[in-house]
């Protein structure tokens, strides 16, 4: 699953494990705010956390479940959790630029930071207290960083079939006959 957006809240360190005052914890947790085609993604993680309620309470036959992992905000935008367990060794994940390459560990990433968020649909285990899903991230892109010194809008353009300057196709113009046409036009 692919989630498109922006970086909001909390962003943690790509690469360093999470910490609270000094202690270690179990869960690396971003979410990303989604502007656009909102009803398809929410169609879509509806559909996965009813299969993970139904899944949960075929097991144990009970009716508890946790929060979705994605809420809906006022303005039709959707804020999406995901999250990678350590205990499960999901973290550190790839994070890479436009241009397929890793980030430097030094680039403190901020709200605001557009990405496309790779994820899987997990299962809350059938030990846990609660069922439902949650959204573990396999790799981040970075499309636009905000970070602590400012906002670099990454690549304007991007490569693209067409015209290329070192291969050029050019064809002969067409010609137009001017003989019996319209002078005013």
């Amino acid at each position: 699953m692919q989630i498109k957006g922006e970086l909001t809240g909390f962003v943690p360190s790509m690469y360093d494990e999470p910490t609270f005052n000094g202690e270690p914890q179990n869960n690396w947790t971003i979410k990303v705010l989604v502007t656009e085609d909102t009803e398809e993604l929410v169609s879509q993680l509806e559909s996965e956390y009813d299969k993970g309620c139904e899944w949960w309470q075929g097991i144990n036959g009970r009716k508890a479940f946790y929060d979705p992992p994605y809420k809906l905000l006022d303005d039709g935008s959707v804020q999406v959790t995901m999250t990678a367990k350590l205990s499960y060794e999901e973290f550190p994940l790839p994070v890479v630029d436009c241009e397929l390459e890793p980030i430097a560990k030094d680039l403190w990433l901020r709200p605001g930071t557009k990405v496309i968020a790779h994820g899987e649909v997990k299962f809350h285990a059938r030990r846990a207290p609660k069922g439902g899903i949650r959204l573990c991230p396999t790799g981040l892109q970075i499309l636009e960083a905000v970070t602590t010194t400012g906002r670099d809008r990454g690549p304007v353009f991007v490569k693209q079939a067409g015209f290329s300057q070192s291969k050029p196709n050019v064809e002969e113009l067409a010609t137009v006959s001017t003989k019996g046409a319209d002078p005013d036009f």
